[in-house]
């Protein structure tokens, strides 16, 4: 094993993964209270006083609403850009600490191999990010409106892809969502959708390719099969050797993924 990770949820009411790898263990996004977080991480053996830090992506609160309190409580540093820690807040959290990043450059976390990159998102300054440790690789970016050439790069070559496919539009279209709420999602820098989704995998997928995970799919909008079956459909159409779907939950982990 090389790395291994789970999704601890995944969707607009909270997000959360732990990878770990080289000893280390990392959190990435922490979008759930201090106490579910804790709740979350003990239901996959995991103690929070274990992690040696957490990477926020941007500061929308579905992904960074427990940070501050976790990071002071459990003493665990939170990495994230300057602009992400001034509207998250975080820069302003007695006890925490904050380490700076730069999207592009990498940084270390323990054993673990850290290269964040920009995304398009309407945040201040979103990032997904690739973790490596010991030839491994994996791919993280969860918000994003399109996949513009930063993501492709970014997302090229790993072993395992934790990737967006937030709405069905016919659904989106047709849903409870007010107009202006739509127009957000589905623009440049809302969120993408289950084609879109799809045909990014099937350009970022390799032969290393072991496993897609689909992340951040709306409870209202989208249903884990149609996702699942426009990533699968169009990998096929292409030519590409399909790797393992999984589509990640809102309501608890899943299972361990090892590369």
């Amino acid at each position: 094993m090389t790395i291994r990770l789970t999704i601890l949820g995944s969707g607009s009411a909270g997000n959360a993964t732990c990878v770990e790898g080289n000893g280390s263990r990392l959190l990435l996004d922490a979008g759930f209270s201090c106490r579910e977080l804790g709740a979350r991480l003990d239901a996959v053996g995991v103690r929070p006083a274990q992690l040696d830090g957490m990477v926020i992506t941007h500061e929308h609160v579905d992904h960074v609403r427990g940070a501050a309190l976790f990071a002071k409580k459990y003493d665990v540093p939170i990495y994230c850009t300057p602009s992400t820690a001034r509207a998250a807040g975080l820069d302003r959290v007695d006890g925490a600490a904050l380490r700076r990043i730069v999207p592009d450059e990498p940084f270390a976390v323990g054993g673990l191999r850290v290269n964040p990159f920009p995304v398009p998102h309407d945040a201040v300054e979103t990032i997904g990010c690739t973790i490596e440790c010991n030839g491994g690789r994996v791919g993280y970016a969860t918000d994003f409106g399109h996949p513009a050439d930063s993501v492709r790069r970014g997302l090229a070559g790993c072993d395992l892809l934790i990737l967006e496919a937030n709405h069905d539009i016919a659904m989106l279209q047709s849903g409870p969502y007010p107009e202006h709420v739509k127009r957000r999602v589905l623009g440049r820098h809302g969120h993408i959708d289950n084609q879109a989704a799809a045909g990014l995998a099937s350009d970022v997928v390799s032969e290393r390719t072991g496993r897609i995970v689909l992340a951040h799919l709306s409870t209202k909008n989208n249903r884990p099969d149609l996702a699942l079956a426009a990533v699968g459909m169009r990998l096929e159409r292409n030519g590409r050797r399909a790797p393992g779907l999984f589509a990640a939950d809102q309501a608890g982990p899943s299972p361990w993924f090892e590369i």
